[in-house]
């Protein structure tokens, strides 16, 4: 008996040590874009897209740095493609709010890759698939990025990064249409290698002034999806735990009444809504939640698939 007391006493000193409460991770959510290559002459081939490639190496570089939440690069593809925002020009500042509520982000990091390079000089002997000689082989990236706030299009901080890789000896020249980009290939050539120097530049400064005011960020978050499905006293909404919804959350359903649109371009600026209900989250899948109706705002609509619901905070 007091050997269980002692137990007791030693669990309840040390709990906390040895089992910590989970704090609310307040690092900013941001979604990485592909990048702009439109001005980029395009030598390496069709099948390169050295756009999305840039922002795919970013996003591995900012997970490892771990100040930001990163969203999914297939839920941001989707996004751009039924929004129809992947046509040439399409995103932009003015355009960032509209995305960054759609994907629940605070802040988009969008850029634009200005110099994408190689350079060979010196005699070579072409055997199969390479040259063999004596030849330098200088490449360089720079890479421009912004960092935007999806509820002002404020531009936050920017970053510049530059790679630069020089070699001279007796190497082979590479035939860029018969390697893969983002491959393990290309990571050990002299392009790859200088692509990763200026991704992680571009990486640290972004990670070091998103919060150079040394505040941490506000755990305000705007979470918004669609409701799914009805069934019974059962709300089935789109968003879940890969957006940041948890348990215990109360969202507000909203009926559309009307869509704003531009008046030259038609792309949707804003909606008129009035509310239906408030729901309360009792169970979360990675992609959606299920929710229990907590209170009827009005009746006049009932709630349906296609409604909105937005967090309330």
């Amino acid at each position: 008996m007091r050997h269980k007391l002692w137990l007791i006493l030693i669990t309840m000193l040390l709990g906390p040590v040895l089992f910590p409460a989970f704090a609310e991770d307040t690092r900013y959510r941001v979604a990485v874009l592909p990048f702009d290559d439109g001005s980029i002459e395009h030598w390496w081939g069709k099948n390169w897209d050295v756009g999305k490639g840039v922002a795919d190496e970013l996003i591995t570089e900012l997970l490892k740095i771990g100040r930001f939440r990163l969203i999914e690069r297939e839920k941001i593809d989707k996004i751009l493609s039924e929004q129809d925002f992947g046509q040439q020009g399409r995103v932009d500042q003015r355009t960032a709010a509209k995305i960054g509520k759609i994907l629940g982000a605070q802040y988009l990091i969008m850029g634009k890759v200005t110099e994408f390079s190689t350079n060979s000089t010196g005699g070579a002997v072409s055997v199969r698939n390479y040259a063999l000689g004596i030849k330098t082989h200088t490449a360089r990236v720079e890479l421009d990025a912004r960092l935007v706030d999806t509820t002002t299009s404020e531009i936050i901080t920017a970053a510049n990064g530059v790679g630069e890789r020089k070699q001279s000896n007796l190497a082979m020249a590479i035939k860029w249409n018969i390697i893969a980009f983002g491959s393990n290939e290309f990571k050990q050539t002299n392009l790859g290698l200088a692509l990763r120097d200026a991704v992680i530049s571009v990486a640290q400064q972004l990670s070091e002034q998103a919060y150079r005011t040394g505040q941490a960020p506000v755990s305000t978050r705007v979470i918004e999806g669609l409701v799914a499905d009805v069934y019974g006293d059962k709300v089935y909404i789109t968003v879940g735990s890969g957006d940041g919804v948890k348990p215990g959350m109360i969202f507000e359903v909203q009926h559309i009444v009307r869509t704003v649109t531009h008046p030259t371009t038609g792309e949707v600026i804003d909606y008129i809504t009035e509310p239906v209900a408030t729901v309360k989250v009792t169970e979360v899948k990675e992609q959606s939640a299920t929710c229990t109706i907590v209170s009827r705002l009005t009746t006049k609509y009932n709630i349906a698939p296609k409604d909105r619901v937005v967090l309330k905070n």
